[in-house]
């Protein structure tokens, strides 16, 4: 028999929900069969699956320890020499600056290890700041994603109320995300207001009658009518939503190509060797948060572009723009 003690990060959830996170590789279905036929009990008492657990509950699992071997996630993040831009850090968070070319989080089994919230977790265990074994079933995560060849900041939740809180002030729209972007031609200044639908496993289109509400506000910072310095601001955050927006008004990200122009993108290949978007997360800003985090309230965190979008700027628009994000 097992027994599994509730702490504050595991507590406040259904039991069931708890169970699956707690043995990955089980299916609910199972889960819940266990629950039914009293394999798993909560404070030695026949449970229901929508049993809420509290801090200090105690689970007994009567499942011989080879089945539940089985069930668990064997990844073992202490094998991974974790490589992270952490540019601020708390008891709570880590706001990291992401490169291009690095996923936010890993699309599939290939991809261990190389990615953010792998890293992140890598970086924890070592520094000791997170202890899997003392975890049931939080595991650190990041509240906000980024495009594998888009840069910037992205927020890395050290405990369970942190990412709710986050993930609920990105939802209600508290948590102002900032980009800087290139594009083709002389934009102006503007909010696009768009509802953008999925139309296959990773492109994303506009919809006049269906689709997501999406919303994106744009400021020229300058041009030289063949290209435009953009600063861009989320007000809701779908998937591809600033490469989807600006291509539907004939502004198309450089380097983009998926959405992109394609002579553009040539000509920023041969010029600059550039072979992704340029699209950069370079601010967030925090407002609504809650009691231990209320402290976070009013603080905005920047973050440089990569050398060679700087570079790029600076060519184009002149030096005096080469530190724009600052």
């Amino acid at each position: 028999m097992r027994e599994i003690k509730i702490d504050e990060n595991d507590s406040k959830q259904r039991l069931d929900r708890f169970m699956v996170k707690y043995l990955p590789k089980a299916s609910k279905s199972l889960i819940n069969k266990y629950i039914r036929t009293k394999k798993i009990k909560l404070n030695k008492k026949r449970a229901n699956p929508n049993d809420i657990l509290q801090e200090g509950d105690l689970i007994q699992i009567y499942i011989y320890e080879e089945t539940l071997s089985k069930y668990e996630d064997k990844k073992i993040y202490t094998n991974l020499d974790y490589n992270l831009n952490i540019i601020y850090e708390d008891d709570n968070i880590a706001i990291i600056n992401k490169p291009s070319g690095t996923l936010s989080h890993a699309a599939g089994k290939e991809d261990y290890g190389n990615n953010i919230v792998d890293n992140f977790i890598a970086y924890l265990i070592k520094t000791k700041k997170y202890n899997p074994r003392k975890e049931k079933s939080f595991v650190p995560a990041l509240s906000n994603r980024l495009d594998r060849n888009t840069s910037g900041l992205l927020i890395g939740c050290k405990n369970k109320e942190t990412l709710l809180q986050m993930n609920n002030l990105i939802k209600s729209r508290k948590i102002n995300r900032n980009y800087l972007t290139i594009c083709k031609g002389k934009i102006e200044d503007g909010l696009i207001d768009s509802n953008i639908k999925k139309i296959s496993d990773n492109r994303m289109e506009i919809s006049k009658d269906r689709g997501k509400e999406s919303k994106t506000e744009v400021k020229l910072v300058t041009t030289n009518g063949a290209y435009s310095l953009v600063k861009i601001k989320l007000i809701t955050g779908r998937t591809h939503q600033i490469r989807v927006h600006l291509q539907s008004i004939n502004h198309p990200i450089v380097g983009d190509k998926k959405y992109g122009d394609k002579i553009t993108n040539k000509f920023f290949s041969d010029n600059f060797k550039l072979e992704n978007q340029l699209l950069h997360s370079y601010k967030i800003e925090f407002n609504g948060l809650e009691g231990k985090l209320s402290y976070l309230n009013g603080k905005e965190f920047l973050a440089e572009p990569p050398v060679k979008f700087k570079k790029i700027i600076k060519k184009i628009f002149g030096e005096e723009y080469e530190n724009i994000c600052r």
